[in-house]
């Protein structure tokens, strides 16, 4: 079936109402995901997560081969789409989806959870904290060296974001290399331990090169408390023209996913069509 190829079913197979989830996904992921969010929507909609699109290091992924493979599993699946959801930069990829998904039916609702646009500053903001979940097996030393790249890739100017994440990710496994051979863990560049890291810097990258317009200004953003301080936030002094409709609730951003107030909003949404 598509969905196993492209898409996985975090909640509720049996229903024809689908809702689909995009955001970077993984074992070593730290933030939260849709299946709480499913769960407390209930039972009258089946929730499809997007997988994510395996990357080597070095290569240069282009938007194609994240929105394709969706797309086109969403399409074969045959079920009604009710709404395309996405976390953080996950939003760039759900409204280029769901423009896609109204080639051949109903365009779905954009709903948006804390949004945020890839950019060099939320690129560096991210290594660091993989600099802080790897810092037990590295020096004083190695460990200011990646801080150093990872400053120094917020400053950088240039559009091409996959280029600057391309060597964001080389500079990075090479300078903390010799921690992970002291540990017996060989080249941090060959080691799986950073393929999810690769894949997320992929992921961000390409983000970046993606301009939803038309879903964009009719999405529905839902946001936490915490939204103001978060990196590259989708928030400008034109908030009410960028996106068709804001709902700011009283829950933390790590809560957002698992709130029932969150599910409220999306439920009351899926329900008035």
């Amino acid at each position: 079936m598509p969905t196993s190829t492209h898409w996985d079913v975090i909640f509720n197979a049996g229903s024809p109402q689908t809702v689909l989830g995009i955001d970077f996904s993984g074992k070593e992921c730290r933030e939260p995901s849709f299946t709480g969010l499913a769960s407390r929507i209930g039972s009258g909609y089946r929730f499809l997560q997007a997988r994510p699109v395996t990357v080597r290091p070095g290569h240069r992924p282009s938007g194609y081969e994240y929105i394709v493979s969706w797309a086109e599993g969403a399409r074969q699946d045959g079920n009604p789409m009710r709404a395309v959801l996405g976390h953080r930069v996950g939003g760039m990829y759900a409204m280029i989806v769901a423009e896609c998904i109204s080639q051949w039916e109903p365009e779905p609702y954009v709903i948006l959870f804390d949004p945020q646009f890839a950019s060099t500053e939320f690129l560096s903001h991210e290594i660091h904290r993989e600099i802080s979940a790897t810092s037990s097996l590295m020096s004083n030393d190695e460990i200011e060296c990646a801080r150093k790249i990872a400053s120094e890739i917020s400053d950088l100017k240039s559009r091409d974001m996959v280029q600057i994440a391309t060597y964001a990710v080389e500079s990075y496994l090479e300078a903390i290399t010799p921690a992970f051979e002291r540990a017996g863990l060989g080249d941090a560049r060959d080691s799986e331990l950073n393929n999810h890291f690769v894949w997320y810097m992929a992921w961000l990258s390409v983000a970046a090169e993606l301009h939803p317009s038309r879903a964009l200004k009719e999405s529905i953003v839902i946001t936490s408390r915490d939204y103001a301080g978060l990196p590259s936030r989708m928030l400008f002094d034109d908030a009410d023209r960028l996106a068709g409709r804001w709902i700011a609730c009283d829950v933390s951003h790590a809560d957002l996913l698992r709130s029932d107030s969150a599910a409220k909003e999306v439920l009351d949404l899926l329900e008035s069509r």
